[in-house]
Formats: structure tokens, sequence, C-alpha cells
């Protein structure tokens, strides 16, 4: 039988990136859980968890066809049960599908070089009760998708110009709670700045945009390929399923002067949505675009009083309250973030 261990020092994580290396696999940062697969003495697979994502599969060829990987899934999955998680998703290359489709896995995406597939609920009933939950008409309709770290008169324009489009706007806020400012600040800030906008809905983007299972460079070797392939599956899982399942026809975006990846994202959105997608030019002030980095740093330079000319009432109220002076000391005390 085998032998499964956690992986837990240093010494245990560099095998783990050699042998990932071995397989052609990067060792990914964002991993908080990981295992490495002994028989007797010999390390002959691992696999791995971000967050609620299985990704750095990698068995020696010798054991092929003998279940490492379902052994290694099934630990896995227990791992996240035992923590509350029964929602996960597993990234692996297209030839390696019908392995986890045997154990109940669903493909959610397929490009050449991935495929991402889920475990437990389903995107089709998971956007539909949100949906649901949200009162979110079938009429036809626009949409704006945002992370707002924290949200900026940028922000609020691209909000304002979408929806005076529009009869009816949703506002996605990005889930993933990697950003300074945590989801549940953004939420209630997007909201609160928005209040005015009858047609406007402000509704969470879940696991599926803008997130974590985005980020499949684990198995990809050259980074144009990875922006590349990240761009395409965020766009896709929006295309096949957020676009049908709320009737969104058109999607507005803005202009991106500072992050190469993100106009590289725009430039996707418009290949594979084409005249579904408008985008907007940023805001500026003083000739400069607004941007929530720009916030951040104002705040990390303790500018506070400088940052209410850049950010709606919403933000700087927030940044004014207890729980807004404490994210200020955090932000002050951390290393900068792009995010």
């Amino acid at each position: 039988m085998y032998k499964i261990k956690e992986v837990i020092l240093d010494m245990e994580r560099d095998i783990q990136i050699s042998f990932l290396r071995k397989h052609g696999l990067e060792y990914e940062i964002d991993i908080d859980y990981a295992v490495l697969i002994y028989d007797r003495h010999e390390v002959i697979a691992t696999a791995s968890i971000a967050n609620n994502v299985m990704k750095c599969f990698a068995v020696h060829q010798d054991y092929n066809g003998q279940n490492v990987t379902g052994f290694m899934f099934k630990h896995l999955t227990d791992y996240l049960r035992e923590k509350g998680v029964t929602h996960y998703f597993v990234f692996t290359s297209p030839e390696n599908e019908e392995i986890f489709k045997s154990f109940n896995m669903t493909r959610i995406v397929l490009t050449m070089n991935t495929v991402l597939l889920e475990g437990g609920d389903e995107i089709v009933k998971v956007l539909t009760d949100l949906k649901n939950e949200y009162k979110v008409s079938d009429q036809k309709k626009a949409c704006v998708i945002i992370n707002a770290n924290p949200m900026t008169n940028g922000h609020l324009y691209l909000i304002e110009q979408a929806a005076s489009k529009s009869k009816e706007l949703l506002v996605f806020v990005v889930s993933e709670d990697l950003s300074s400012f945590p989801y549940e600040v953004r939420f209630k800030i997007i909201k609160e700045a928005t209040k005015h906008l009858s047609n406007v809905t402000v509704l969470p983007s879940l696991s599926y945009l803008v997130s974590r299972i985005s980020f499949p460079k684990y198995f990809l070797k050259e980074d144009a390929l990875i922006k590349d392939e990240q761009a395409l599956l965020d766009v896709l899982i929006y295309k096949e399923y957020y676009s049908k399942i709320f009737n969104i026809h058109k999607r507005y975006v803005g202009t991106e002067p500072y992050s190469p990846y993100t106009s590289k994202y725009n430039d996707v959105l418009k290949q594979y949505l084409g005249n579904k997608v408008e985008v907007i030019e940023r805001k500026t002030h003083n000739l400069t675009p607004i941007s929530a980095s720009l916030i951040r740093k104002l705040i990390k330079r303790n500018h506070i009083m400088k940052i209410q000319e850049y950010v709606p009432e919403a933000t700087f109220d927030f940044l004014m309250s207890k729980d807004g002076q404490s994210l200020i000391k955090k932000i002050q005390e951390s290393e900068l973030g792009r995010h």
C-alpha cells in the first residue's frame, strides 16, 4: 500500500518542486496543502490544493494505470470535506479529462491546453440559484465585472456609463478574497456607491470569474501562453455560462493604461465576444487615469485626505470608519500588491 505524507518541511517542499519539474510542471506559490506519495522510500506522485482548487498532479510513469491519481484525489476530497468544502475544482491537461470524469467531476470549459472540471455543485445550478436569489430578470441586460480594491471614481464612472446605455445592468463584484480590501467591504462600498442607479443590481461573481480557478499556470511553460490561457479560460466561462444564464448581451470594460495583462484580457474579450463587449475610456483626474493602485499607494504614504479627490463618498466614509482605520494600518504595514 502506498504511503501518503503531507508536505510540511522545506526539505519536503524541495522534493515536491524537483518531482514536479521532472514532470514538466511548476510549483505554485499559492499552494496551501500538498502531499507526496511514497512506495516504500521512493516518491512516486504528488498533488496539491490552493483554496478549493486541486492542481499539480504528477505521477511517475512507472505507476501509470495503478490508480495513484485516484488515491490522491480521494485523499484531497476527504481533506476538503473535513474543512467543510464540498465544491472544488481540478485543472489538468485535456488528455487527463477522462480520468477525472471517472471521479464524478464535470467539465466546465476546455481549451487546447487546459480542461477545468468541478465537483460537488455544478455551475449551471450555482448561477441559476444566484440569479433567483438576487431576483434578476430574464430580460436582455448588460454587465460590468470589477474587483474595486478599493472602488474609485473610475469604477463609478464605468458603472454610470454602462447603466446609462442599458435598461438593466449587473455589477459582478469579484468574490475572491485576495485583495487588500476584503470582499465584504468591497461589496458594501459598491452597493452604497451605486444606490442612486435604479437599474443596477450588485451581486457576487462567485468562484468562477477572476478567481484562483482562472490561473492554471502550473502545467504551462511559456509566460505568453500562460497569459493567453488565463484570459481565455475566464472569457469562456463568462461566455458559456454567465452571459447565457443571466441573458447578458453587452459587457462593459474600462481601458487599462497600466496593466499589460488586463489590456490583453480586454483583447481576448473583444476577440471572443465581438460587438458584445464595449470598452469605455478610463476616467482621469488632473490628466491622470484613476486607478485603485493609486489609492493604495496614497494609503501607504498616509495621504488619506488626498484620496477624497479620487473615490466615491462610500469609499472615503469607509476609510474614515473604525474598520477603515484598521485596514489603513494593515495596508501601511504590508507590501503593496497589484490587486
